[in-house]
């Protein structure tokens, strides 16, 4: 979709580099180096709503009219990205990070958009009314919130039929923490998780706030919502497209991709290869779509 509208912007970028900075620096002591939060700042200034919107494109294209709501919109990059390219989009924000300072990223998404368009409030009891949004993103979200299955049944209940909502988490099957950003034990049990950062001089009061998350974990929460949902691990989805047309770019990929198609031997490799990325797979990202017509279980 091309832009219609601009987002009236009230900060120039070095202003808003300046906040996010203050606002890291407040908020993620002793989470983060510095370094990190400061390439996690030069991140968020490049970020919109294109990864969101390309990765989802074979499933689901947003409609020039389309309403958009982001739960845990963070410091407003997806909603002022998204109003950028002409939608309705809104936010909704507890800033809960970290251990919580003076500056929040509720008042820096704000100060980002002349509109009023982002709210305080969490995902498990959302201010708008049923089959509200076209689209609904929680990017980076369900791992922080309090109730997992409450937060999702709502953006359920927001959304309308024939809508789409993103889902995207960390694969915590992996030997990295990506809030920490250092090497992590798969699943750490979270009292060996918080002498290890204590150890390693970090505040281990972000671990406190996360549940672990995995692709299977994360599939199974999103199919509770039950037959009115289609479900997509968009990893597992890309994978069967690029093997189905041949479309792989690397050596390696191209070589496997070959050998799935020997009789016998082929479905065991692409089912171990489906196994590897579900469990492998830096991330967690998947699409649900409302068919038309049907209601919350």
């Amino acid at each position: 979709m091309s832009a219609t509208t601009s987002y009236s912007s009230t900060l120039a970028e070095s202003e808003l580099r300046s906040l996010l900075l203050r606002y890291r620096q407040e908020n993620w002591q002793g989470i983060q180096t510095a370094e990190n939060q400061e390439k996690v700042v030069e991140d968020i200034l490049q970020s919109g709503c294109e990864q969101v919107l390309d990765s989802m494109a074979p499933y689901f294209v947003p409609l020039r009219d389309a309403k958009i709501l982001d739960i845990g919109s963070g410091v407003g990059s997806f909603v002022a990205g998204c109003r950028n390219r002409g939608f309705t989009a809104y936010g909704v924000e507890p800033d809960r990070i970290g251990a919580g300072a003076g500056l929040t990223s509720i008042q820096i998404a704000a100060h980002r958009l002349q509109e009023s368009v982002f709210v305080s409030g969490v995902g498990e009891c959302l201010p708008f009314a049923d089959k509200t949004f076209d689209l609904i993103s929680l990017n980076q979200v369900i791992e922080h919130v309090a109730n997992q299955q409450a937060v999702i049944r709502e953006a359920a209940r927001a959304l309308k039929p024939g809508g789409a909502m993103y889902v995207a988490c960390p694969n915590y099957l992996r030997f990295y923490e990506p809030h920490y950003k250092i090497v992590w034990l798969p699943m750490m049990p979270r009292s060996l998780g918080s002498l290890y950062l204590r150890v390693r001089g970090r505040n281990p009061v972000m671990l406190h706030q996360l549940t672990y998350t995995t692709n299977r974990g994360l599939k199974r929460l999103l199919q509770s919502l039950g037959k009115g949902y289609l479900v997509l691990d968009l990893h597992r989805e890309d994978f069967l497209r690029k093997l189905n047309a041949e479309s792989f770019a690397s050596m390696p990929a191209k070589f496997i991709a070959k050998l799935i198609r020997v009789p016998v031997l082929g479905a065991l490799l692409k089912a171990l290869v489906l196994l590897y990325i579900r469990i492998r797979e830096g991330g967690c990202a998947m699409v649900v779509l409302r068919k038309p017509g049907e209601i919350l279980n």
